[in-house]
């Protein structure tokens, strides 16, 4: 192995202990530059390098690496923040080494630094000096028998090889020797046997009996209920105000007792609230309402011993707000009450995130970065029926040195928002200040701590989790038990996966169908068409990625399926019958692999080779473009499923889609003798043209048997 050295940057200074973590032409967040640390400080912020409003504001904590090797790696830490790789050693290590880290990659690597301080302090080793290469193959070793996947132990690695780096770089090198992994070819036998991915890629999709009454609840909140929880947080948010600035008065002490009278003289219920576990006397609520300040609330509850009495008789607080929404046709509330506000708003908020996550395909840290302002109405005369996103981009965003952007960066073109997008953004909209994040957690918290900061992915998990119980015990007080959200078997639903269940769903569901008629608005056809200069003709990553690869997973399902139902006698029909079982039988299985995307779309683009399952059309379509009916672009590789044209030459049925026609055609039977006369007639004459695509495979179907007989 040679021993590379790495060419001498400018050298930095020694650091100071008084000086800056993070040198002032290094800081990305000028907006966190005040809680830039000292560098002879216990703890380092790294806020100063981390500008993307929902990432967290990471710190590296001395405390956790062992006293007699902190010095070293304080200074190999700060040379890091402060200082670059060189080119040459970039060039000689791929793609996946960058100069710079991110803020919150930098502590994860520092982290990784000090658990190596302490393997080698339990071994009696306390300076880097003495770290040569037989003591690093040893520790290779190590992490690749601690169980930790191989991608996770090839980070690690690189992590390592990073700490080598930028020791040789500092102003006192401490003579740690080169990882022996660090040459390309050894790598390999320091990782795991496992070899499975990482990425969105693995992610669960959520399961349809889930995201859809999820999704109900979410587009229900934000287009039908919004009015009057924004309603009931803006009186609840004036009473609460005016309790703190209300002055002492005569008459605010008569309005007073008049509210409280039926608790003062018959015994009745006083106004309560629940506060650090106690059910105590509503002040705010009661100074609001009587216009008198809470001290006056404080007297009058200690002479007529109200504080006892709210705990033994608690009461409703009620707003003076109109119920004006329904579910399932009646008023979803008898009132509102200032105790619950506050909860229906955070509510509220949770249902726009998922709205926006599920139905753009952004990823999480997309969503919370959007501002106010970000979705404009289009402009007057244009045609197309949805609105654009301007929003930043964080994961592939790097400067012109291919280094970290925190801050992001615009993308080059929108995202696509339709309805149910546009209206819970306006919703958040009406939440926030002008020009603010919509998801800035200072408006979705109810109070002013994190200045520029969004509500990050944990909080979004709990606020989620929240959310389903509660549209639950809505669902059970309105007797809708059909749109309870069961439990997703894959575990709680996290902002991740709603970008993934978007891309399954629509590989999986032609014309984009799941719960709601409106929920994807043939997104996919949307988004390979021509949208802001070129949405769909640009390089096809992200969300096409993820929907390229379930649609590959989803064909060779559906291809598989074909070949079993064949081989167990189930007759098959169609121009393309005889195609599609020569690939059935040959198709590749994906069970227990990763599918790449560009493996996908080179799968993909087969022609003639790929089956597709159409369940509202009842039949297999064995795509072939100098075939197809459908309105499709002279070159897609994919059929328009939700426009499928009778006597396409691509078609396929079995016996099951026979039984499906026939069972459809009797249910719009039943319809129609529920409807007048040309709705019946309607339906009757749809129910004839499904028997008669029934009759029709019976008389062509062909099995296994009869074709080796």
């Amino acid at each position: 192995m040679t021993a590379h050295a790495l060419p001498a940057p400018d050298a930095l200074p020694v650091p100071e202990a008084a000086g800056p973590v993070v040198l002032a032409h290094r800081v990305q967040a000028p907006q966190h530059a005040h809680l830039n640390s000292r560098y002879g400080d216990g703890s380092w912020s790294l806020a100063p390098l981390i500008a993307n409003p929902s990432s967290t504001r990471s710190s590296i904590h001395w405390r956790n690496c062992p006293a007699p090797m902190r010095p070293q790696l304080r200074l190999i830490a700060w040379t890091m923040i402060n200082g670059e790789l060189p080119a040459t050693y970039l060039r000689e290590r791929g793609i996946r080494m960058r100069s710079r880290q991110s803020g919150s990659s930098t502590a994860g690597t520092v982290l990784q630094w000090m658990r190596m301080a302490r393997w080698l302090s339990e071994r009696g080793i306390t300076s880097l000096t003495d770290c040569d290469i037989p003591l690093l193959d040893a520790y290779g070793r190590y992490l690749k028998d601690v169980g930790a996947s191989a991608d996770r132990t090839r980070d690690v690695l690189r992590d390592v090889c990073r700490l080598w780096a930028f020791d040789q770089i500092t102003a006192r090198p401490t003579g740690l020797a080169r990882p022996p992994w660090d040459e390309p070819d050894l790598v390999a036998d320091y990782l795991p046997a496992d070899r499975s991915e990482r990425g969105e890629n693995t992610t669960e999709p959520i399961a349809t009996a889930t995201m859809a009454p999820l999704l109900t609840w979410a587009v229900r909140l934000v287009e039908d209920l919004a009015g009057d929880i924004l309603a009931a947080a803006a009186e609840t948010s004036r009473l609460a105000k005016a309790a703190v600035a209300n002055p002492a008065s005569g008459e605010g002490r008569a309005a007073l007792e008049q509210i409280l009278e039926p608790a003062l003289t018959a015994g009745g219920p006083v106004p309560a609230v629940r506060n650090g576990g106690k059910t105590t006397v509503a002040r705010a609520y009661l100074a609001g309402l009587a216009g008198v300040s809470m001290p006056q609330v404080d007297r009058i509850a200690r002479v007529h011993g109200l504080t006892r009495a709210a705990a033994e008789r608690p009461g409703p607080c009620p707003l003076d707000v109109p119920v004006t929404a329904t579910i399932a046709s009646r008023p979803w509330r008898p009132r509102f009450d200032f105790t619950e506000a506050s909860a229906l708003l955070r509510h509220l908020g949770t249902a726009a995130f998922i709205v926006c996550a599920y139905l753009t395909g952004m990823r999480p840290e997309e969503v919370l970065a959007m501002r106010s302002g970000c979705c404009p109405d289009p402009p007057d005369g244009r045609k197309e029926p949805w609105h654009l996103i301007r929003t930043r981009q964080f994961k592939t965003a790097v400067d012109e040195d291919g280094n970290h952007l925190s801050a992001g960066v615009e993308r080059d073109v929108p995202w696509v928002a339709i309805a149910p997008v546009v209206a819970a953004i306006r919703v958040l909209e009406q939440i926030v200040p002008e020009g603010e994040l919509l998801f800035a957690s200072d408006y979705h918290r109810g109070a002013v701590r994190h200045r520029g900061k969004a509500m990050g992915s944990d909080g979004i998990r709990e606020r989620i989790t929240d959310f389903i119980t509660w549209a639950n015990q809505e669902a059970a007080r309105h007797n809708l038990s059909h749109e309870g959200i069961p439990a997703d078997p894959a575990g709680p639903i996290t902002a991740v996966r709603f970008r993934r269940s978007l891309a399954w769903h629509i590989a999986r569901q032609p014309g984009g169908l799941v719960a709601l008629a409106i929920q994807y608005g043939h997104l996919r056809t949307v988004l390979d068409t021509d949208v802001a200069g070129g949405y769909g003709t640009r390089s096809r990553r992200g969300i096409h990625d993820l929907i390229d690869i379930e649609t590959a997973l989803s064909t060779a399902e559906t291809a598989a399926d074909l070949n079993e139902r064949y081989n167990r006698g189930e007759g098959v029909s169609g121009p393309a019958a005889r195609q599609a079982l020569h690939q059935a039988s040959t198709v590749l299985r994906f069970e227990g692999t990763t599918v790449k995307a560009d493996f996908a779309r080179k799968y993909l683009a087969r022609d003639g080779t790929v089956l597709y399952d159409n369940p509202h059309a009842l039949l297999l379509c064995r795509y072939k473009r100098d075939l197809a009916l459908c309105e499709r672009p002279t070159d897609s590789n994919i059929p328009a499923l939700d426009r499928c044209v009778p006597g396409c030459g691509n078609t396929v049925r079995t016996d099951l889609h026979a039984q499906q026609l026939r069972a459809r055609a009797d249910s719009f039977a039943r319809q129609a003798l529920h409807h007048p006369q040309p709705i019946s007639s309607r339906l009757l004459t749809a129910a004839d043209r499904l028997r008669s695509l029934a009759d029709t495979h019976d008389r062509a179907r062909f099995t296994c048997q009869e074709l080796h007989t």
